[in-house]
């Protein structure tokens, strides 16, 4: 009875192992053809129906989920993948990790999966130029960074500047127009006094029934007899200095 059972369950295993060959061979014929959607089916069938998984079979689900476009699914098998105790396959789960983090702009992530990717497998040279690209990428980020904050910097020193000046020609505008305000009313007033002046003028000749025009007349006649009355002091004034001569 013991060895009858020995020998169904030594079919029963032997079955069990030719299908779980069978599935894995049809999984990695369906990675090659690129018929992701099979590749999937195929593992997922021998982790849930068959209890069999390996870090290998993490490594190539997470692979096609990632071709698959569900980045999801994907970091979820590379996680298990970077458990694997075979430093190889470590190395790859994480360096793959890496990649998705960089392709999300999350390079501080991005970063840390590639420098342990390389602690995992030194030969990992892809993670190595990943790593080296990532921290100039970083760096330059923070250089922009920082040059952004000083241009922000000296752009509000030159608004405070510029509005100073502003300010600055506001005030000497207004000095200058007030100025020249000032010196309109001063001129207006002086105009106002000359008129005002002649006025008066007209309004005394107008009391004494005089015209401006003979006014100005008998002004010039007064002129004219204040310059014939200079005249004739000067030649009084030149025979008195010639005594000397006889008065013929």
């Amino acid at each position: 009875m013991i060895i009858i059972i020995n020998i169904i369950f030594s079919l029963m295993l032997s079955e069990r192992i030719d299908q779980i060959n069978k599935l894995t061979k049809e999984a990695e014929i369906a990675f090659k053809n690129e018929d992701f959607a099979e590749t999937i089916e195929k593992y997922e069938l021998l982790i849930d129906s068959f209890d069999f998984s390996n870090e290998q079979v993490y490594l190539n689900l997470a692979h096609s989920h990632l071709l698959s476009k569900d980045t999801l699914k994907a970091i979820e098998n590379y996680n298990f993948a970077s458990l694997a105790d075979k430093s190889e396959i470590k190395s790859i789960a994480l360096q793959q990790l890496g990649n998705i983090s960089e392709k999300n702009n999350k390079l501080e992530d991005a970063l840390n999966f590639y420098k342990a990717s390389i602690i995992a497998d030194t030969k990992n040279n892809d993670s190595k130029y990943n790593y080296e690209l990532v921290k100039k990428k970083l760096n330059n980020k923070k250089d922009q960074k920082q040059n952004n904050k000083n241009n922000k910097s000296q752009n509000e020193k030159n608004k405070d500047s510029s509005e100073s000046k502003k300010n600055d020609n506001k005030s000497q505008d207004d000095k200058n127009n007030k100025k020249d305000s000032e010196e309109k009313k001063s001129e207006n007033k002086e105009n106002n006094s000359s008129k005002s002046n002649e006025e008066s003028l007209e309004e005394k000749l107008k009391k004494i029934n005089m015209s401006k025009k003979k006014a100005e007349m008998i002004l010039d006649a007064l002129n004219n007899n204040e310059f014939q009355y200079i005249q004739q002091l000067k030649r009084k004034s030149k025979k008195k200095l010639d005594k000397n001569k006889p008065d013929w």
